[in-house]
């Protein structure tokens, strides 16, 4: 019984131990949180720019609406530029299929290798003592 009560008041305080440090860790973050809040500046938005879409570079947009105003006599209206998917997975895949091509698996691996002087005689030998 004594054993038990022993266990018991060590598992006791270890989980005291451990609320205690959850409580401090929790009320230093809550120091950090407040300082960061004090230290904020608000700050005006700027105002909107239109942006490029993502993928597509800004110089790739003025040729693009070059081209569209030279072909219409600048009567034409660019609406929507995207980059087309990438397909570097398939670049990957041909490459790994590739690779593994030109390595062959030993399949003979298991086979026995050369005799030497060590080894115990075997059916090939002609019975000669």
């Amino acid at each position: 019984m004594e054993h038990l009560v022993f266990i018991f008041s060590g598992f006791g305080v270890v989980m005291l131990v451990l609320a205690a440090l959850w409580m401090i860790t929790a009320a230093v973050g809550k120091l950090f949180i407040a300082y960061e809040a004090r230290q904020a500046v608000p700050v005006a938005p700027a105002p909107a720019a239109p942006a490029a879409p993502a993928g597509v570079p800004g110089h790739h947009l003025v040729a693009i609406a070059a081209a569209v105003a030279a072909m219409t006599g600048g009567q034409g209206r660019v609406v929507r530029i995207s980059a087309p998917a990438h397909q570097a997975i398939a670049w990957a895949h041909e490459g790994r299929s590739a690779q593994f091509a030109g390595r062959k698996a030993r399949r003979d691996w298991a086979r026995p290798g050369p005799r030497t002087p060590e080894s115990p005689a075997t059916s090939n030998s002609k019975g000669k003592s």
